[in-house]
């Protein structure tokens, strides 16, 4: 297998139902040219974790939605996400309107963990609500870091929060059944 075929890689697991990959095995994959989707689709695949995603490194977000568009059956879906920047080239591919052809037909539940509270993180966000008409709960949680600095105390963190949550509540959801959940941890 040449190195970063991600196509090569997956094509001899045709009966894989469960994958858990972090974010060097998205490196590894991204070192070669990384399509939209696999030549052809992984039909037993019902869960995937991932984790360790750095959502600021475009291969890697490019390999995690080649991976998701691939897996028509995909019932839960794991993910850990970081992202230290705001404006970074991953936020374009992660727009709704590239995935117009896409819908997550099966996708049931979504865990989302990590620092989801980013531009890219509340994209990726929006693009799953958007595009799983079978969600049935989605639970978000993230860490929250008060600087300790004494200033803005609670009224600070709240506002952090805040935003993100009302976001989160209006964005079109495909599923009337989903539920989301936002758990935040204050450290």
């Amino acid at each position: 297998m040449a190195k970063g075929n991600i196509a090569k890689f997956f094509e001899s697991f045709s009966a894989l139902e469960h994958l858990h990959l972090n974010g060097n095995s998205l490196k590894f994959f991204a070192t070669g040219e990384v399509p939209i989707r696999l030549p052809f689709y992984l039909n037993t695949v019902k869960s995937l974790k991932l984790s360790a995603i750095v959502f600021d490194e475009l291969d890697e977000v490019s390999c995690t939605l080649c991976l998701i568009r691939s897996f028509p059956y995909l019932e839960n879906l794991k993910i850990q996400v970081f992202a230290y920047k705001e404006n970074i080239p991953a936020v374009e591919c992660l727009l709704v309107e590239g995935f117009s052809s896409v819908t997550f037909s099966c996708l049931r539940e979504v865990k989302l963990k990590g620092d989801p509270a980013t531009k890219p993180g509340m994209q990726f966000i929006k693009l799953l609500l958007a595009k799983s008409t079978a969600l049935v709960r989605m639970l978000i949680k993230c860490r929250i870091e008060d600087d300790g600095d004494g200033d803005g105390g609670d009224d600070e963190v709240l506002h952090k929060t805040n935003p993100m949550i009302t976001f989160i509540n209006e964005f079109p959801r495909a599923s009337p059944k989903a539920e989301i959940i936002v758990d935040i941890t204050y450290c």
